[in-house]
């Protein structure tokens, strides 16, 4: 074997055999207090990309449970502590202890929901999410629904019962970065309202609340109110307590494809 191509394949055989070490660790502070610690150093360290909750925007969104290194508590360690280059996701500046903390928090992040046992009644729950609420204008649910706000279909897998119902009580208090909305005003009057989805110097495109896209010069606008809370109304004035429940109950039985 030529010399050169000797050095190649155990260069090779040198990084599988790494990789699959790497696969093969596991998360000495995977523990209630290296969850907590973990998510107060992610604030720290990561939110400014990932979100508050890890929900996106700069960076990707970590609520989703995949991840392009692999979701092992090795690989997210490595992708953590070394990065990944050609990105914008820089090697994080923690100690090692720190990083394993920081990856107990974001496993967390995917799979909030499924340790909650919620006390409602899901059909119902169902029949007012996609009737009386009139939430499928919006969401989508497998092939069904809008696209003007996330898409539900493993949402109790991802999100908690305390956060499912805060979004119904209060939509504005987590809004994630690609669907804060967005209101212009045209020197002539005309309002839209909706989602920003792009901007540059001259013009604003936006989704506005029919799902129609629509775009905008500047120079023809007087006003543009960017991270308006929320497009989603508060439902606590429009559901009883026991409706709120059964929605919430419906929506945290949507685990998606285990």
């Amino acid at each position: 074997m030529r010399p050169l191509l000797k050095v190649g394949w155990c260069l090779a055989a040198i990084l599988v055999a790494g990789w699959a070490q790497e696969q093969r660790l596991t998360n000495p502070f995977d523990t209630p207090e290296g969850v907590a610690q973990g998510g107060a150093l992610f604030q720290a360290h990561c939110a400014y990309c990932h979100g508050a909750r890890g929900e996106g925007g700069r960076g990707a969104d970590l609520t989703t449970g995949q991840y392009r290194r692999g979701g092992t508590d090795g690989a997210l360690y490595a992708t953590v502590r070394n990065g990944i280059p050609g990105t914008e996701m820089p090697a994080v500046r923690a100690t090692d202890e720190e990083v394993w903390k920081m990856v107990a928090f974001v496993k967390r992040l995917g799979t909030s929901g499924l340790r909650d046992t919620a006390g409602g009644d899901p059909a119902a729950g169902k029949a007012i999410f996609e009737g009386k609420g009139g939430c499928m204008a919006c969401h989508s649910i497998g092939r069904e629904g809008g696209t003007l706000g996330p898409d539900l279909s493993d949402v109790g897998r991802r999100r908690d019962l305390g956060y499912l119902e805060e979004s119904l009580l209060r939509p504005e208090a987590d809004v994630p970065v690609r669907y804060r909305a967005v209101r212009v005003v045209t020197k002539s009057g005309q309002t839209a309202n909706g989602i920003r989805l792009n901007e540059d110097d001259v013009s604003i495109q936006l989704r506005d609340e029919k799902d129609y896209m629509r775009s905008f010069w500047k120079d023809n606008l007087k006003e543009i109110a960017r991270d308006k809370p929320s497009l989603m109304p508060a439902f606590g004035s429009r559901l009883t307590k026991k409706e709120i429940l059964d929605v919430v109950t419906y929506l945290s039985s949507l685990r998606g494809v285990q």
